[in-house]
């Protein structure tokens, strides 16, 4: 199949090719911001902007729906939608740049790997955690910070509020486990060194299951803005509106199913086989200190409280942990859990305090 041909199965019409101009501006200043931002990765300017000049660029007629900008890997071309300024250029241009830094093919042309997301003949993996971790990479270089945003009735922070904000919430939330470093790493360099860091923490299973969650919210999303463009069509009859509304309001349920799905199999995983290897004192507080920061990370809903069960389970476990490292170590010095009164038990007391005196404010204001 043509170049042509399959841009037009896309709905992608070339208007023009970008001018020399463009091209060599944008180059620089991607070049400039990858390197300023990921000075330890090995990246040259000269490299880079020899890399990114050379692409051939296009300004095109894009879909609704469909991303401001697509690198499309058969021609290593980038397209962007018509109608952009410079600047706007830019900031999707480093999402599509990266795409070609993380590109691999084989020796007959073929695709094999996109950073996170691997091409085994018909079948694609780890494309959503690969679209999330380029995303989050994009929103560094152009040194976007945090925010609370609430979409599909979920309140949470990300780096990206207007690209994959949900998926770059979670992402954020693997690197958490993992650290940043090895999924940037991995993200640029195509490499399993993120995928097995994060298996050796969480496990393999978690893993496929996490990625597969990725997928379902990215491909849920898709569907939604699809959906919602044309929803936009005043020739719509009131059947047909209703119908759409119905198939949109399925796909946010579900979407709100996996992102949720997706959280608690990080959260339970990781935190719940770390806690079998704490030994010393140190570990325990490291380990509480991590689990409470980790709440700034998480999604939440109305009436959402997984996080606090879980946490106040596992301050549980930790009191036990305390209480069995303790007793061992009066006969093995080699143990380093001091036998004093116990501080953990005293912070579950108080957190359960908390929340039952919450509980209690709501159940009279109701």
């Amino acid at each position: 199949m043509s170049i042509d041909s399959d841009l037009k199965k896309d709905g992608i019409k070339v208007i023009e090719s970008l001018d020399t101009y463009s091209i060599e501006t944008l180059a620089k200043n991607v070049s400039e911001k990858i390197v300023a931002t990921f000075p330890n990765f090995g990246f040259t300017f000269d490299a880079l902007y020899r890399r990114f000049s050379n692409l051939p660029m296009y300004i095109a007629s894009i879909p609704e729906g469909m991303s401001e900008a697509s690198y499309f890997y058969k021609n290593s071309s980038i397209y962007f939608r018509d109608g952009m300024g410079l600047g706007d250029l830019e900031k999707y241009a480093i999402h599509e740049l990266i795409h070609n830094l993380q590109e691999q093919k084989d020796n007959k042309g073929k695709l094999v790997r996109l950073g996170l997301c691997t091409f085994k003949g018909s079948k694609v993996s780890g494309m959503g955690l690969n679209e999330a971790a380029v995303q989050l990479l994009a929103s560094n270089i152009l040194g976007y910070t945090f925010e609370n945003v609430t979409y599909y009735d979920i309140t949470f922070s990300t780096i990206s509020p207007n690209c994959y904000p949900l998926l770059c919430n979670l992402i954020y939330q693997m690197a958490y486990v993992t650290g940043e470093e090895v999924l940037f790493d991995s993200t640029f360099n195509s490499n399993d060194h993120f995928k097995n860091k994060f298996i050796a923490l969480c496990g393999e299973n978690v893993y496929a299951q996490i990625s597969n969650l990725f997928d379902k919210i990215l491909t849920s999303e898709e569907k939604i803005i699809t959906l919602n463009t044309k929803m936009e069509n005043n020739d719509l009859s009131a059947s047909k509106a209703q119908s759409l509304f119905n198939k949109i309001s399925d796909l946010k349920s579900q979407l709100k199913e996996s992102y949720f799905s997706a959280q608690e199999l990080i959260i339970k995983s990781y935190f719940s086989t770390v806690l079998k290897t704490l030994i010393t004192s140190v570990d325990l507080d490291r380990f509480r200190k991590k689990l409470y920061n980790f709440q700034e990370l998480i999604g939440t809903t109305s009436n959402y409280s997984f996080f606090n069960d879980y946490y106040i389970n596992m301050m549980e476990k930790l009191d036990n942990r305390y209480d069995i490292l303790s007793n061992v170590t009066e006969s093995n010095s080699t143990y380093l859990i001091p036998k004093k009164e116990n501080r953990f038990a005293k912070l579950i007391n108080y957190i359960k305090k908390v929340i039952w005196k919450s509980k209690t404010v709501n159940i009279k204001n109701s």
